[in-house]
């Protein structure tokens, strides 16, 4: 397969450019000029430069089934690729998200400039800053054009050069990952699924009609509420003390008024009816996702895409997102944190004759929690199909729980199954019940401290062998931060400062030090504690992606063989779930391709006993 790198130049000024649109907006815009492209064929071909108006020319005499394109930000410079000059190739690779993958845990920045810097193998240049609002024309008639054409060969020299060196000479990156790149990539440049306008109005009208009634009803100013100060006083004046939290990166006490603080998410559910309007009334106006969200999902459902099609919806994913190679959302969209049940899910539907199926990898952490600490039952439960929830809850109170007749007990117990296995404590545990509970078996659960305490003790005695390999692994932190030795934990390497997985990423401890009696280590710049629990969710969660990420590429070849022009690709991934857009008539079909894929055991884990749920309608919000 012939290697291409290519790195694109664009114009741009001051409102036109990424720092103020998603490349989907700025890419299909009327100002949108691509004023040529650097290329290197191969790793040891030389660069050369193609004109803008001569691509679709150079387009043409590559054959797409023989390609591999190569370049550094692909969710920027394939989208040009595929909407602009029409061109899918068999591969497209990202040497961001590579870097990302592989040194991304050292670095705050995954720039061009930055990670050529990082690797030594060259300095970018700075000519595009001299041509900000100039097409062609303009830069040609500066007498800037070799300069900048030099500019864009440099850039897409250190391209192939980051490509070697963490692909090729350090081979940190596995070769066999980039199809799963290539699969993620996919899920931005070739959409399937369509925005519902209509629905995304109203639910935009409906964020902003609720933050006004929210913040009337609460009685205090807006500024009261942005300000910590002033909205802890206003906690206070109701008599409730403010949260707080203690600051891993200043090792200060600040307040906890995030809703990824958990004190600050219990104010919602507070005996005191003033204490959850006031709380509800931050969220809204202190954290503006979903209305931000929801106007940029709005902006592109109008766009005009080739062929005058109009409300795709790209879906970007950032490949390796997370510290344990998990995906995460990209372009501010946030792709994987649409809420279920929301509207937002409800607004992306399937094209006509088309429904969305949603398939998602069952209870998947909490068997591979299982199955790597050798918890024999609980592993035979799972191969059983057993209810583990209810059968752990029936330890807990002593009798036989149901599903149908006990919900808020099977809730507890399943809350314990997929919450307590990395360690969580009883007063965290405490907390998730008392927060998740009413929405998930409509009433609020307050389990005293002598009922959370029992639940945890109860589990982690019964299922021994867990808190088992919490200590072993904690016991050889050290010895993944000094080196002296290597051990090894089902299909996981423990190396020094890295742990290699069984698809050959690694999962890295940047910094690992042991200080004030705790571990830590830093991830692009941020401090992290690391115990025997934290190192198995690490764990667990890289093996989990990687079941996932593995079934969605024989999904693919399956779907391949069925004889459709248009081979259905991954439309959306998020956490344990894939998703995509199939043919009504061949729904069945697919249905039980992947629920047949994402139950096969991996040859690295052949007891360990995996299941999905599937399901599909004509938007994902039907689907889920």
């Amino acid at each position: 397969m012939k290697t291409v790198f290519i790195d694109y130049e664009t114009y741009y000024d001051n409102e036109y450019s990424l720092r103020k649109m998603t490349p989907v907006e700025y890419v299909l815009d009327h100002r949108f000029e691509c004023i040529g492209c650097a290329v290197k064929e191969g790793l040891d071909g030389e660069s050369y430069w193609v004109d803008g108006v001569d691509l679709p020319l150079f387009f043409a005499d590559l054959d797409p089934k023989d390609t591999m394109l190569v370049s550094h930000n692909a969710l920027f410079d394939a989208c040009i690729t595929a909407w602009r000059f029409s061109f899918h190739p068999r591969l497209t690779t990202d040497t961001l998200s590579i870097a990302r993958a592989t040194i991304g845990h050292e670095t705050k920045s995954l720039s061009l400039a930055n990670v050529a810097l990082k690797l030594g193998i060259g300095v970018k240049g700075g000519t595009v800053h001299k041509v900000e609002g100039m097409g062609a024309a303009a830069i040609k008639a500066a007498g800037l054009y070799d300069e900048y054409i030099q500019y864009a060969l440099n850039d897409v020299e250190l391209c192939a050069a980051i490509y070697r060196t963490l692909v090729v000479e350090k081979r940190l990156f596995p070769v066999k990952e980039l199809a799963v790149m290539d699969m993620v990539i996919r899920c931005a440049i070739k959409p399937q699924m369509q925005l519902d306008q209509n629905v995304l109005a109203l639910h935009l009208h409906n964020i902003k009609t609720r933050k006004q009634e929210l913040l009337a009803r609460v009685g205090i100013d807006k500024s009261e509420l942005m300000s910590n100060d002033k909205f802890a006083q206003a906690l206070r004046n109701l008599g409730v003390e403010p949260p707080t939290k203690m600051s891993l990166l200043t090792g200060k006490e600040s307040y906890a008024f995030a809703k990824t603080d958990p004190a600050f998410m219990e104010l919602l559910d507070h005996d005191n009816p003033q204490v959850q309007v006031l709380a509800s009334a931050r969220l809204g106006l202190k954290s503006t996702l979903e209305e931000t969200r929801t106007e940029r999902f709005t902006s592109i459902a109008r766009l005009t895409w080739p062929g005058k099609k109009q409300g795709l919806m790209p879906m970007p994913l950032r490949y390796s997102g997370a510290h344990t190679h998990r995906l995460s959302g990209d372009w501010s969209l946030n792709v994987q944190n649409m809420p279920r049940g929301g509207e937002l899910r409800r607004a992306l539907i399937a094209p006509p004759g088309h429904v969305v199926l949603a398939a998602d990898s069952s209870q998947i952490e909490a068997r591979v929690v299982a199955w790597i600490s050798g918890q024999l039952d609980l592993i035979e439960q799972f191969a059983r199909g057993e209810d583990v929830y209810s059968s752990f809850a029936s330890k807990v109170f002593g009798r036989e729980i149901n599903k149908k007749t006990d919900p808020a007990e099977r809730f507890i117990g399943k809350t314990a199954i997929l919450g307590l296995g990395y360690g969580l404590g009883w007063t965290k545990f405490q907390r998730t019940v008392k927060m998740q509970s009413k929405a998930q078996t409509g009433k609020l659960i307050d389990l005293t401290d002598e009922e959370a305490i029992n639940i945890v003790q109860t589990y982690r005695t019964a299922y021994s062998a867990i808190p088992a390999l919490w200590r072993i692994l904690n016991d050889n932190i050290n010895v993944i931060s000094s080196g002296n030795g290597s051990f090894a934990i089902g299909p996981c390497e423990f190396r020094h400062k890295h742990i290699t997985l069984p698809n050959g990423l690694r999962l890295n401890y940047h910094d690992l030090k042991f200080d004030n009696n705790e571990w830590t280590y830093t991830y692009a710049g941020k401090p992290k504690r690391l115990y025997g629990g934290a190192l198995l969710e690490n764990i667990v969660q890289a093996l989990a992606r990687i079941c996932v990420m593995d079934a969605a590429i024989r999904v693919r070849k399956r779907f391949a063989k069925l004889g459709f022009d248009d081979p259905f690709d991954l439309a959306l991934q998020v956490h344990d779930e894939l998703v995509y857009v199939v043919p009504e008539e061949v729904a069945k079909v697919c249905e039980k391709i992947t629920l047949e894929e994402m139950s096969v055991r991996p040859s690295w884990a052949p007891t360990l006993p995996l299941a999905a749920e599937a399901s599909y309608g004509k938007s994902y919000g039907d689907a889920k």
